[in-house]
C-alpha cells in the first residue's frame, strides 16, 4: 500500500502545564474566574458579578466549587480574610494570567521576521541561563525526575521553558512594558 496522506507538523507554541492545571482551565467559567482574578482580587460574590457581566450567570455556590478547584490547582489564591457581619469573607487572587486568542492564519507570514529574531535572541538568554545557572537548573532537573535511570533532555526542557515562561510573566507586569504597550498603541492611533 501506498502512502496517501503525510502533512510534516512544525510546532510552533508551547503549552507547559500539568494534568491537575489542565483539567482545571478546560472549563470555560474556571478560565473566566481565573481572567477575573488577575485583574483584580475578589470575593465569591465580586467574582459571581463580574461572571454575570460576562453573562455566566450561576449561584455563588458554583463559584466556590470553581474557585476550589482552581486553589486546589495552584491557579489562584486566598489573598486576606475580613470580618463580615459576624462571617469571614474571603478575598482570591489569580497566581496566573490566561491569554486566550486564536492567533490569526497569517501570523507566521505577517510576523516571521519578528519570530525568527526572536528566536535568535532567546537562544542567547538560554545560553546564559545554562552558562550561569547550570548547578541550579540541574538541581531541579534531578528533583523532577522519577528514577535515576530518566532521561534528562525533556526535564531540562521543561525547566528551561517553564523559566522562561515565568520571567515572561514577570515582564508583562512591570511598569516599563505596560508604558511601552501603551507608546505603541498611541503612535497607531496617531498615524
Amino acid at each position: 500500500m501506498g502512502e496517501i496522506f503525510r502533512q510534516d507538523i512544525k510546532r510552533r507554541e508551547l503549552l507547559v502545564t500539568d494534568a491537575k492545571r489542565s483539567k482545571a482551565i478546560s472549563d470555560p467559567i474556571r478560565t473566566a474566574i481565573i481572567q477575573i482574578l488577575s485583574e483584580k482580587e475578589g470575593s465569591i460574590a465580586d467574582i459571581n458579578e463580574e461572571l454575570k457581566k460576562q453573562d455566566i450567570n450561576i449561584a455563588p455556590t458554583t463559584v466556590r466549587h470553581h474557585v476550589d478547584i482552581l486553589k486546589k490547582a495552584g491557579l489562584i489564591q486566598l489573598t486576606r480574610l475580613v470580618d463580615s457581619r459576624g462571617g469571614v469573607l474571603k478575598y482570591y487572587a489569580s497566581k496566573v494570567k490566561v491569554i486566550q486568542h486564536k492567533a490569526p492564519e497569517n501570523f507566521d507570514e505577517v510576523l516571521g521576521r519578528a519570530q525568527a529574531e526572536a528566536s535568535k535572541d532567546m537562544l542567547g538568554i538560554i545560553r546564559k541561563m545554562l552558562k550561569g545557572h547550570k548547578s541550579e537548573i540541574m538541581q531541579v532537573v534531578e528533583s523532577l525526575k522519577a528514577c535515576p535511570y530518566c532521561s534528562d533532555e525533556h526535564f531540562k526542557e521543561y525547566v528551561l521553558v517553564e523559566l522562561l515562561n515565568r520571567a515572561i510573566a514577570e515582564v508583562i507586569q512591570k511598569k516599563e512594558f505596560i508604558e511601552m504597550l501603551e507608546v505603541t498603541e498611541n503612535e497607531d492611533k496617531t498615524a
